[in-house]
């Protein structure tokens, strides 16, 4: 008998891939959305409307009256939604699979590794503001110190596709496309990303492996922005005039001021093959600029 799934979220981006993925496999899926979002699932999936950070939310009766082999959470972002869950599902489901973040690690180094945070010795502070990457640290925290069930967590880097609704990709694609200045704090820094559709493709192989603990997900491999420049270049079939100012870059997603990417050497050691940058962004460079030329 398949796996009965609860994910939290799912309609949108890598959720929604991954709910489609878990479908093709034969998978019994049932999303928990407030349900602002129309699904596209139709009949396939089971609909449960639950803001999931209401503890008094009537969706909750329906959530627990189940038994879940697995649960994915894509909705997570603070202590609080961590602890709720615990507290509601503690008991109903074997495995808690969490979507958490890049952004849980801090500083300049030479690619994150998952030992480079560690959610077992971290101390929250109730004083520190609660930035997205807080949240997210504070979150494994608590699943990893309070829970009683075996977590998973994914710690992704920017995800990318054709269908990414933050369109920070295609920000660039419609600048080169259009001969506009490109802005970035540096050349020479180290960057990864991960397809849409290959997170998707990790997250359920982790499902359904059972692995438990921590693991990035990201392509193989990390290049300096300069060469993302030169890619967009051949990808748009013209010039891309950059400016590396040295200064922060708040209006250009991927300028960042030291390396960031992660280092996924541990899924990859498990067992899940991932792909390099160059195999699928090249190619999604070119996808989304036929999308800017069609408008």
């Amino acid at each position: 008998m398949k796996k009965n799934i609860l994910v939290l979220g799912g309609t949108k981006f890598f959720g929604k891939k991954t709910v489609n993925l878990l479908l093709e496999k034969g998978y019994q899926v049932t999303i928990a959305t407030r349900g602002n979002t129309p699904h596209a699932f139709g009949d396939k999936v089971d609909h449960i409307i639950l803001d999931a950070r209401d503890g008094f939310h009537e969706g909750w009766r329906e959530v627990t009256s189940h038994s879940w082999h697995a649960v994915f959470d894509n909705v997570c972002y603070t202590k609080e939604d961590a602890r709720l869950i615990i507290e509601k599902l503690q008991g109903n489901m074997e495995q808690l699979f969490f979507t958490s973040s890049m952004a849980v690690y801090q500083g300049d180094k030479d690619g994150y590794e998952e030992s480079d945070f560690d959610p077992f010795t971290y101390t929250i502070d109730p004083e520190k503001q609660v930035t997205y990457g807080e949240g997210k640290r504070q979150a494994e925290t608590v699943f990893y110190t309070e829970a009683p069930f075996p977590v998973t967590s994914f710690r992704l880097p920017i995800v990318l596709d054709t269908d990414d609704y933050t369109e920070r990709l295609l920000y660039y694609v419609e600048k080169g496309v259009n001969e506009e200045t490109i802005r970035f704090q540096y050349s020479d820094v180290l960057v990864n990303y991960v397809k849409g559709s290959e997170a998707a493709e990790a997250i359920v192989w982790l499902i359904e492996h059972e692995k438990e603990g921590i693991f990035n997900i990201s392509s193989r491999d990390a290049i300096p922005v300069q060469t993302f420049i030169q890619w967009l270049e051949e990808g748009v079939g013209k010039p891309i005039q950059v400016v590396y100012s040295g200064q922060p870059e708040p209006d250009s997603p991927f300028s960042v001021k030291h390396d960031q990417y992660l280092v996924s050497d541990k899924l990859i050691r498990e067992g899940f093959e991932l792909s390099t940058l160059e195999e699928w962004l090249k190619p999604l460079i070119r996808e989304l600029r036929a999308q800017v030329e069609n408008k």
